[in-house]
């Protein structure tokens, strides 16, 4: 009976110090999980030391001025476009402005040539007013009219027109010359002595 008493009790405080260790290695497991926990949640210190790596292609004794230059132009590659889309912008800019400025002077020059070529008697007195002197001579066939106007900067202007003796005739006009006797041959001349010749009257 003694030994069933000894035996249950060496059982007992077995099973006690069974669970007792279970208890503390289960604590030692936690106290471990957590110790780990809070080291990796530490950010990893930087090395003092930058990693060298060897790429297996040529060594830099090997590498030839093309394909520094082709690195470089890689490197540049943004700088090269803005430089080029520059340029080609500046040069289409350019030509639009000439073509522009040509497609004006033509435009302007026509309009003169318009301008001069309609003249007559009566144009002219209705864009330049009443000429200070107005004459026509019969020479037969024709009949010649002279018409005497002074320019905004007290020049003379005499302009000459001639048609046939016949009433359904029409005036042609022939020159436009100065009181010294230059002649203004061009339309642009013509326009810039006497402005109001580009009148639309």
């Amino acid at each position: 009976m003694m030994d069933q008493t000894k035996q249950a009790e060496h059982a007992s405080s077995s099973e006690l110090t069974a669970a007792a260790i279970a208890e503390r290695q289960a604590e030692a497991k936690e106290i471990a999980e957590c110790l780990v926990g809070k080291r990796s949640a530490e950010a990893p210190k930087p090395s003092r030391y930058s990693p060298v790596t060897v790429s297996p292609g040529r060594s830099s004794g090997e590498s030839s001025p093309v394909a520094e230059f082709v690195g470089f132009l890689k490197q540049t590659n943004r700088v090269w476009l803005m430089v080029v889309g520059t340029i080609v912008g500046l040069v289409a800019l350019v030509t639009v402005a000439q073509r522009g400025f040509a497609w004006f002077s033509e435009k302007r020059e026509r309009k003169q040539e318009q301008a001069v070529a309609s003249v007559t008697p009566e144009h002219l007195l209705a864009r330049c007013g009443q000429a200070l002197e107005d004459t026509t001579k019969s020479v037969y066939p024709i009949l010649m009219r002279t018409m005497t106007y002074q320019g905004s900067r007290n020049e003379t202007y005499i302009f000459d027109f001639s048609r046939t003796a016949e009433e359904t005739s029409d005036w042609v006009f022939l020159s436009m010359k100065d009181a010294n006797g230059k002649r203004y041959e061009t339309a642009e001349e013509k326009v810039s002595a006497m402005s109001c010749l580009n009148s639309r009257k």
